[in-house]
């Protein structure tokens, strides 16, 4: 890894202009990372242009969200560098209609365990550490050493994002090393981990038309629950489609595992940017089904007990079949 940490270094200085990318539907994490990126690589490198783009705001205030590009279409015209975090390959961050130029020089930060197919001009620093944000951190720390300090914007993002990504320190991909990391940013400035869990816990009025309609559909077989919204039904409710996302999230990770028998599961929400595209979010509880081989045999990734999946198909029933069909191949394993 360390070589890999020399070549991020190199990247660096041969650049001029920075797009910073996460993956799409950017949770806590993706955010405070690439935020975090941002604000690093100004104090460092002052006269590099580095611009973080994305097509929503987070959720909850972070320090820099102000400074956020938010696009309808992802461009990559003008950058000579393109760095993805939280996410393990350019195609987990864009879109069909968006227009970002693959043969760009990558710099890929990510913390997940499903490795893609490592690309000429590309380097990735991924040593499985329990968030893109404590990466990030650690990234600068062995790199940069005494050049790189946290300030009070920083901190807060470093606390953010691991408390996002770890359950509050109850998930496992939690290390001695998230807690050392986490105690050099509370040096600094202490968060109040209560708030931020009362405000992250939040969910938009507007979004329970939405979460009504995702338990509709609940289905539960053995200990395995699923959730779906058709694409037809947000066309044609306004108010449908505006709660869809934050109804999708708060329900994969505040109910599909906590009805009574239920261990696992996923929960489907249509990309409505493209055409038969549909994300597939699985979820499982530790000791229970492991989510990432059937989300990589999907065609996508994540963790043991967190994985994701950006699915083709022409309806919802077509989505149904695929997903079952994989799930009762490895049931039967």
């Amino acid at each position: 890894m360390k070589k890999n940490y020399n070549q991020f270094k190199e990247f660096i200085k041969q650049s001029k202009k920075i797009l910073i990318l996460t993956h799409k539907g950017p949770d806590v994490d993706a955010f405070c990372s690439s935020l975090l990126l941002k604000q690093i690589l100004l104090e460092l490198y002052p006269k590099k242009k580095v611009v973080f783009r994305a097509k929503q705001n987070p959720s909850l205030k972070l320090p820099g969200m102000k400074e956020i590009e938010i696009v309808k279409e992802l461009k990559s015209e003008g950058f000579d560098l393109i760095i993805l975090t939280d996410a393990g390959d350019l195609s987990l961050c864009i879109e069909d209609t968006d227009n970002v130029e693959d043969s760009i020089p990558q710099i890929i930060i990510d913390h997940h365990d499903t490795f893609f197919e490592k690309k000429k001009n590309t380097v990735l620093v991924n040593e499985n550490m329990s968030s893109a944000t404590e990466q990030v951190y650690m990234l600068f720390r062995i790199l940069y050493k005494n050049e790189f300090k946290l300030n009070e914007d920083s901190s807060t993002l470093v606390q953010y994002g691991i408390v996002a990504d770890t359950g509050r320190f109850l998930y496992d991909i939690t290390t001695p090393n998230t807690h050392r990391v986490f105690a050099d940013a509370k040096s600094i400035v202490d968060v109040d981990l209560e708030d931020f869990a009362y405000r992250n816990s939040k969910f938009p009025r507007e979004a329970t038309h939405a979460i009504i309609k995702y338990l509709e559909s609940l289905k539960i077989e053995k200990d395995m629950a699923y959730m779906f919204v058709d694409r037809k039904d947000l066309e044609e409710d306004l108010e449908l489609k505006q709660g869809a996302s934050e109804a999708q999230a708060f329900l994969r990770d505040r109910y599909l595992r906590f009805i009574q028998g239920v261990h696992w599961g996923f929960i489907i929400k249509p990309d409505m940017n493209t055409k038969d595209s549909w994300f597939v979010s699985f979820r499982s509880t530790k000791g229970y089904q492991d989510v990432r081989v059937i989300a990589e045999e999907l065609g996508g990734g994540g963790h043991t007990y967190a994985s994701g999946v950006l699915i083709k198909a022409d309806s919802i029933e077509a989505l149904l079949t695929k997903i079952l069909n994989i799930i009762e191949k490895h049931l039967k394993a």
